[in-house]
């Protein structure tokens, strides 16, 4: 009996970690966006600046939801101080309000470059208090972190397609994933075989002249 509860709470904290590796992976993808925008004009080049914001934003957004909906709940009963849940929330509207503003705008609107540094603003803080303090008081008890993990990646890989994004497949969290994971490896062996076999045939016509 002791050892399944062993077996059980160790297999939470993998899952619990893995949950937390994902969003911290997130946090570092959108903040690379933010400093990329920096380099950016929106007036030399608009449809670089849009394409950026409007990724950026669909990542945000996914992001956001799998938090709200499946994260967030799990973690008020394995956190200390539940009112960095409720901060988070907040925060989460405030980016909304900004992301729907950004939304009905271009690069052409003189608002648009400062709204987008507000926006990622909002958002570094948003990570510090995340990653700095609410996910350091997780713990492995309190919540059942394998079956949260299984429902933010199937709802994860649902709401990117619903918003066009590549579906990224993450081998080490979801089995379909791994499965998935061999045709791909597949693939890229294919397609770097294509250019040898090319260039052994390059090489025989050159032997025949």
């Amino acid at each position: 009996m002791a050892t399944r509860n062993t077996s059980s709470r160790s297999s939470g904290s993998g899952s619990k970690n893995k949950i937390t590796a994902m969003l911290k992976a997130d946090h570092k993808k959108v903040r690379k966006a933010f400093k990329d925008f920096e380099k950016l004009d929106p007036q030399e080049d608009p449809e670089a600046c849009q394409a950026l914001v409007t990724q950026t934003l669909a990542e945000i957004e996914v992001h956001a939801e799998l938090e709200e909906q499946l994260f967030y709940p799990a973690a008020r009963g394995a956190i200390k101080e539940e009112d960095l849940i409720d901060e988070a929330e907040v925060e989460h509207m405030t980016a909304k309000v900004l992301i729907e503003q950004l939304k009905g705008m271009g690069p052409d609107d003189e608002k648009f470059a400062a709204t987008f540094k507000v926006l990622g603003e909002y958002v570094n803080h948003h990570i510090q208090e995340e990653e700095g303090e609410m996910f350091k008081q997780l713990t492995q008890a309190g919540a059942e972190w394998d079956t949260v993990l299984e429902e933010m990646l199937a709802q994860r890989e649902q709401l990117m397609q619903e918003k066009g994004m590549p579906v990224e497949a993450q081998a080490d969290e979801a089995p379909g994933a791994a499965r998935a994971a061999p045709r791909s490896a597949g693939a890229r062996a294919g397609s770097e075989a294509r250019p040898q076999a090319a260039g052994k045939a390059s090489r025989s016509r050159s032997e025949k002249q």
